[in-house]
């Protein structure tokens, strides 16, 4: 059973693009960690919190995270079909579905952010729309990074690295769906809906 384990875990060490993606996701846990502790800081302190989340924003955080689990089911299947298949040409359409499913995230994480600042009046002069807007904003550039790895990997997949790129994007959706519990369900009013 150990041999097995041991077995498994060497695979997303065996490369140098791999273990560096390794302490990549460490530091990048370590940065967005402490700025979820500076939002339920402000949130302690804060007298008067919101609640802006109601269902229609729930059903956009929905979608929101199908994209995202999309992208790092593709990724991963578009790097076995890299390893594979003969031609490269099944893993670059694996992975062109991964680049459009951040693009889809992105996309929509726009249209949140202009619904929360112009029509919930939530922007950066308030301590929970600067909080969520910072949270939400580092993750969506670390996303665009992640379509933008995968682009890269997808140029040349025989000789790059995808699983390296998707291990990152599992990264960032083990961290969305962090998000989704401490920034929208928490935050979501519940009786309204």
């Amino acid at each position: 059973m150990t041999a097995l384990i041991a077995s498994y875990a060497s695979t997303y060490i065996a490369t140098r693009p791999r273990r560096l993606t390794g302490l990549f996701i460490i530091g990048n846990f370590a940065f967005f960690s402490a700025l979820l502790a500076a939002m339920f800081y402000l949130r302690m302190k804060s007298d008067d919190w919101p609640v802006p989340f109601h269902f229609a924003s729930l059903l956009m955080v929905c979608a929101l995270t199908m994209f995202a689990l999309c992208a790092s089911v593709t990724a991963i299947i578009g790097e076995r079909a890299a390893r594979t298949e003969p031609t490269a040409e099944p893993a670059v359409r694996w992975l062109a579905i991964a680049i459009t499913s951040w693009f889809i995230f992105l996309f929509l994480e726009i249209v949140e952010w202009v619904r929360l600042v112009f029509i919930e009046r939530l922007g950066p002069h308030t301590a929970f729309g600067a909080t969520f807007l910072v949270l939400t904003g580092t993750h969506w550039i670390a996303a665009t990074g992640c379509a933008g790895w995968f682009c890269y990997a997808a140029a040349d997949v025989k000789k790059r690295d995808v699983l390296a790129a998707a291990l990152y994007s599992h990264f960032l959706c083990f961290w969305w769906i962090v998000l989704v519990v401490t920034l929208y369900f928490f935050n979501a009013d519940i009786q309204g809906i």
